[in-house]
């Protein structure tokens, strides 16, 4: 069902079309980078691309050429949008910034970091069109899916039977294992999230790299947020795959939870929320409002998460040139 797919191709793609980047920008940026450090970046993009192309290319190397592909693509950003950028400022508590970004008189420092290593190894996976029939049933919710490629005939259409009766009532975060008759597990049906659709959403569950990789990025955030700048707005990347988005959604925002101090949309009975395991909850760290996602593939974006007690109304400056820039 599972099928590990090996990145170094995307990643020598993207450091490809970096290096690129920088050799048409170096003249439309100018002065607002310091040209040593576009002279360093655009060595150790052909370095690496070079390195990713042979076969004894090492763990290591594929972790650095990630690395390296993070900042360029964020420096890049700023400069296309105007900022002037310093690299590696150093803090009061002897910490550095990766980059520090002005513009217009407006400041936003900026901290880059990688995906934990070990969700850059994503792995896709095909749903059994037998058990796409679970997304008939008329509830928004999204349903990971794991089972047994040896299920077929009268079983596995009790196992499906007995998964859309425990969809057609569970609540989130409520799971059902099928097992056969010598105890060993067939199928694993879990209620994972809210859907905006009017029906059930299966999905491929990754819940065992899942659940391992929300506490790596809470380590992630809470290193970046140890090297905050003092009286100035931060701003958090984390660059990875697309399979590390949900994870890093969870170890900001919290886990997926039903809410009962919360009204529901209109139509609905429930109302969803967020729980309070998030690096966000509630009221801790209210120095970070700011953070980004972003996919280590050419082509790709960033996407912006802003803390929900920041109002547009009130929110500074540097909040704005962020969400002008990253949004």
């Amino acid at each position: 069902m599972l099928r590990r797919v090996d990145d170094r191709t995307l990643l020598r793609t993207l450091l490809a079309e970096l290096a690129r980047q920088a050799t048409r920008g170096q003249e439309r940026w100018g002065a607002r980078a310091d040209a040593r450090l576009w002279k360093r970046f655009r060595r150790d993009l052909s370095e690496h691309r070079a390195r990713l192309g042979l076969r004894g290319c090492t763990a290591s190397e594929l972790d650095r050429a990630r690395c390296l592909a993070a900042e360029v693509l964020v420096a890049a950003r700023l400069l296309d949008a105007g900022c002037t950028i310093e690299h590696e400022v150093r803090t009061p508590s002897g910490r550095h910034v990766d980059f520090r970004a002005q513009r217009h008189g407006v400041t936003l420092c900026v901290h880059v970091k990688r995906a934990p290593q070990m969700t850059l190894r994503d792995a896709p996976a095909v749903i059994p069109t037998a058990w796409r029939a679970l997304e008939q049933i008329e509830r928004g919710l999204v349903v990971a899916l794991s089972c047994a490629t040896t299920l077929r005939g009268k079983s596995l259409h009790t196992a499906l039977d007995e998964a859309a009766e425990f969809v057609g009532q569970a609540s989130v975060g409520d799971e059902l294992t099928l097992r056969d008759q010598d105890e060993r597990a067939l199928a694993r049906v879990r209620v994972v999230a809210p859907s905006t659709a009017s029906r059930v959403e299966v999905v491929a569950d990754l819940s065992a790299s899942f659940d391992d990789h929300v506490p790596r990025f809470q380590a992630t955030l809470r290193k970046a947020f140890a090297q905050f700048m003092p009286r100035n707005e931060n701003l958090i990347v984390v660059c990875g795959t697309s399979g590390g988005f949900e994870p890093f959604a969870t170890a900001l925002l919290g886990s997926h939870i039903e809410r009962w101090d919360k009204r529901p949309r209109s139509g609905a009975l429930v109302a969803y929320g967020r729980g309070g395991d998030g690096f966000w909850a509630g009221t801790k760290r209210n120095q970070s409002r700011l953070a980004v996602y972003w996919t280590l593939a050419a082509g790709s974006g960033p996407l912006l998460f802003l803390r929900e007690s920041t109002a547009r109304s009130s929110a500074p400056r540097a909040v704005h040139l962020a969400r002008e820039i990253f949004a």
